[in-house]
C-alpha cells in the first residue's frame, strides 16, 4: 500500500519555485508555455513509511487517524512504538504491550537509530522488556506511563552511545521532534494544494 500523493517541484523561471501535483504546459509564473526547466521536475520526498518494511527502527504515528488528513501539530497527540529485527512492531497503550499491529503503521515516520551490528542487542532488549509485568495494562496512565515511557526506557536500557534520554521530555525535545520535521512540512504542503493547483516558494525548501 502506498499513498505518496507524488508532489513535484520544478522551477522554470528564475526567483520561483512550483510545487504541484501534475506538471503545467504553461508556467503558473510567467504564463509562457514550459519547453525547458532551470530546475528539472523531481518529486518531493514522501516522508511516511509501511514500519513492517522498516525494521530496527522507532516508529512514530497520530495516536488517531493519519499524519496527511487527520494530524494537527498545535493538538494532536503521537504515539510510538518500536520495530524489531523482523519489521514486527512493538507498542504500549492502554491495553498493554501490543505486539504487530501492522494495518496501523502503514503511514508512519520511521527511522534507525542504531548501526546493523546493533540488531541482536536491539532484539534482546526489546524482548526482555516485553517480559517485563511493569508494561501491562494496569500500569498504563496516559501522562506519567505511556509509550513514550515505554520508547524511553527501552532506549536508556540499550546502552548505545548518544541514545540516552533524561526524560521524556528530553527524548521527544533531542530525537522525535527532530525526526518528524519534514513530516510536518510535506503536511502542510500536501493540504495546500488539496485546494490550490500550484504553491510557489523562493526556495526549494516549501517550509
Amino acid at each position: 500500500m502506498n499513498d505518496n500523493p507524488g508532489i513535484v517541484c520544478f522551477r522554470h523561471c528564475p526567483r520561483k519555485n512550483v510545487f504541484c501535483r501534475r506538471i503545467p504546459t504553461t508556467c503558473p509564473v510567467c504564463s509562457s508555455r514550459i519547453q525547458d526547466f532551470i530546475v528539472d521536475p523531481f518529486r518531493v520526498p514522501y516522508p511516511f513509511a509501511n514500519a513492517a518494511h522498516n525494521p530496527t527502527s522507532i516508529a512514530i504515528r497520530p495516536s488517531r487517524g493519519s499524519f496527511l488528513d487527520d494530524y494537527d501539530v498545535t493538538s494532536d497527540d503521537l504515539h510510538v512504538g518500536i520495530i524489531d529485527s523482523d519489521g514486527g512492531i512493538v507498542e504500549f497503550d492502554k491495553d498493554g504491550l501490543i505486539a504487530n499491529d501492522v494495518d496501523r503503521w502503514i503511514g508512519c515516520v520511521a527511522f534507525h537509530v542504531v548501526p546493523v551490528a546493533w540488531t541482536a542487542q536491539w532484539d534482546e532488549t526489546l524482548s526482555s522488556m516485553s517480559r517485563d509485568d511493569r508494561w501491562k495494562s494496569v500500569n498504563y496512565d496516559e501522562i506519567n506511563m505511556n509509550c513514550f515511557d515505554f520508547v524511553l526506557e527501552f532506549l536508556n536500557n540499550l546502552g548505545y552511545a548518544n541514545l540516552k534520554f533524561a526524560s521524556k521530555e528530553d527524548l521527544c525535545e533531542r530525537l522525535i521532534l527532530s525526526k518528524i520535521q519534514n513530516a510536518i512540512k510535506y503536511i502542510s504542503l500536501y493540504r495546500a494544494l488539496k485546494h490550490q493547483e500550484y504553491l510557489l516558494s523562493d526556495h526549494l525548501s516549501y517550509s
